[in-house]
Order: structure tokens, then sequence, then C-alpha cells
């Protein structure tokens, strides 16, 4: 019984892991749990789950960046930000900001470039609020 609905939340969060069923579902293989063996079951699911859980987690951290600029992204010009702040080609930091597959990883920001990227956009910030056209 608790197998089969192992098997059933496996297949489920394959297929569709923000599904509210798939909460449900955990907690309803929870309260059938009657024996030691059942929870060693679900002991082995949880441990046979946590590195595709966590290569999840690290799928959402990679997006993050695209994400957390949301609108802003759309405004920024990547080729002056690669070339002023990074010396780097405009694709090279595109890949970093939105994640892309490169030599079969995601691309990302080291601690460091992060950092920088911040503070490209802190000066960059700074001069557009500086910036005033006259005639």
């Amino acid at each position: 019984m608790i197998q089969d609905k192992l098997n059933e939340l496996g297949k489920l969060m394959d297929l569709d892991p923000t599904s509210p069923r798939v909460p449900a579902l955990a907690a309803e293989i929870r309260k059938a749990c009657a024996s030691p063996e059942e929870e060693k079951l679900v002991e082995n699911f949880v441990g046979s789950r946590l590195p595709k859980l966590s290569g999840d987690i690290e799928d959402i951290r990679e997006e993050a960046v695209k994400l957390q600029l949301g609108e802003i992204g759309d405004m920024l010009n990547l080729s002056y930000i690669a070339k002023n702040y990074f010396k780097k080609s405009p694709a090279w930091l595109s890949q970093r900001v939105n994640g892309n597959i490169v030599n079969g990883k995601p691309c990302r920001f080291s601690d460091e470039e992060l950092a920088v990227f911040n503070r490209a956009l802190r000066d960059m910030a700074l001069r557009l609020s500086r910036a005033i056209v006259k005639y």
C-alpha cells in the first residue's frame, strides 16, 4: 500500500512537482505509515529524491537573476554592461543572466561576478537619477 502510494507520488512529482496533489499525497502517506518498515520505505523514497530536489532548487536559483530583474531586464543594455563592467562579450553576460546551458551546465555568476553586476546596477541607477535633459 505505502509503496504504491510512493510510486504514485514519484510519478506525480516527475510530471508536475508544483501540483497541489503532491503535498496532499505526501501527507496521506505520512498518516498511513503504520510500521517501522513502512517508515523506512518513506525514508528511502525521500533519500532517493533529495538529489533531484537539490537540482530543482539549483535550477530555481539559476533563474533567480532574470526573475529578479523582471521588467528592468528589458531596459538594460547587456552589451554596455558586459563591455564596461566585466570586459566580456555580451553573449557571456547574457548566458549568466538567462542561466543558459553551456557545456551541459547552466551558466551562473560567481559570487564576485554577482557583486560586480550589482555594482553596475547601482552605478547606472545613480547615473540615471542624475540625468537631466535641457534645451
